[in-house]
């Protein structure tokens, strides 16, 4: 009996956490907005890479064809 009740116990814990998460994951859509290719106050994702990785941006644009990755994971 004692052993059934720990179980009992547990099972209704974990939908409680269950319940909690699911209800602040619900919260974080209401705050949080998609941002746009150019925003107001910042730059374009083409900004951003030539200000960031100019040495690949000046090869894409020297080159017709986009050119590969030269650096393979990191960031």
């Amino acid at each position: 009996m004692n052993r059934d009740v720990i179980i009992l116990a547990v099972i209704i814990f974990l939908v409680l956490m269950l319940g909690v998460q699911a209800y602040q994951i619900g919260g974080l859509g209401d705050g949080a907005s998609v941002p746009s290719q150019k925003t107001s106050g910042g730059e374009s994702y083409g900004e951003m890479m030539a200000r960031m990785h100019p040495d690949q941006v000046q090869k894409q644009a020297n080159s017709q064809r986009p050119a590969a990755p030269t650096m393979v994971g990191g960031c």
